[in-house]
């Protein structure tokens, strides 16, 4: 799409990797939290989400690019893997025309549901309702850091039986899009995280997902309990399994059981977040942005 103003939107294709990590690293520049990618991070980023560039869009004026919408792609559905406008390019009414001719993106590919999440005091909370989003839960941020216990736990639970148990917690507190299994596998298999299980009776009952032993930043990948009382074990493993590490946990639903019992313990909040959805309807005579 392109108006007589010199402003356009084009696909994501039509720019490099280290094009699209400058542009990203633009427009999150002065954010709530640091963001900032190099192209490898950007990479694993566009993997883990399964971003389609095809269906992404790049906003220029004349020319010069200054805002990304980045969208991953799992069926009839999609997610908003990064959205924002360079400094420089702000307060014009920028962001309002690229998620205005992101949704016709999508709309036109026969996206059904579309998700995002946005940190609660971040001022594009208005802009997602004005193009239709609707809120529907609250997620937190929190860490903590537990004395070590003597609990065992099993390191490296069966590929199998973790997809189980994710599947049976995601029936007690659905996960959000950078937590559901395609994600949790890829980091598994491409990045050597580590499974951690917890057992009740022979029957895996909770597990988090790790990063790599030495990674140092103790980014829990996902985690979830069937109930609290496995997610109090689960917390205990935790601590055993790498002492003294100060652990974080992003978009954990409100009332989850994991939640509940690191509330409990005293797990420090960070942030919240608001996840939204778009409901579209597909319009395949729409042009493409």
């Amino acid at each position: 799409m392109q108006n007589s103003s010199g402003m356009a939107v084009v696909p994501a294709t039509d720019f490099s990797h280290g094009e699209l990590t400058a542009l990203w690293n633009r427009a999150y520049e002065g954010y709530f939290v640091p963001v900032a990618f190099d192209e490898q991070r950007f990479e694993r980023h566009l993997r883990r989400g399964d971003v389609d560039l095809t269906l992404s869009r790049v906003l220029a004026v004349d020319g010069a690019a200054c805002g990304i919408s980045l969208v991953g792609r799992r069926g009839q559905r999609a997610y908003l893997a990064g959205f924002g406008i360079a400094d420089s390019h702000r307060r014009q009414g920028l962001a309002g025309q690229l998620i205005k001719s992101q949704a016709a993106a999508l709309s036109h590919a026969g996206i059904a549901l579309a998700v995002l999440e946005v940190i609660e005091q971040n001022p594009a909370r208005t802009l997602y309702r004005r193009a239709g989003f609707k809120e529907l839960r609250m997620l937190d941020v929190r860490e903590w850091s537990f004395e070590k216990h003597r609990r065992k736990a099993s390191t490296r639970p069966e590929p199998a039986a973790l997809q189980q148990l994710h599947r049976a917690c995601a029936e007690v507190s659905r996960p959000t899009w950078r937590r559901e299994w395609p994600t949790v596998l890829d980091a598994l298999v491409r990045e050597h995280a580590v499974a951690l299980g917890v057992w009740r009776d022979d029957t895996l009952c909770a597990y988090a997902v790790m990063p790599p032993p030495g990674d140092g930043q103790g980014a829990l990948l996902d985690a979830a309990a069937l109930d609290e009382t496995a997610a109090h074990e689960l917390l205990d493993a935790l601590a055993t399994a790498r002492p003294g590490t100060r652990w974080r946990l992003v978009d954990e639903p409100e009332g989850s059981p994991l939640l509940r019992a690191a509330s409990a313990r005293g797990a420090v909040p960070v942030i919240r977040q608001v996840e939204m959805a778009l409901t579209l309807h597909q319009d395949n005579d729409a042009p493409l942005a």
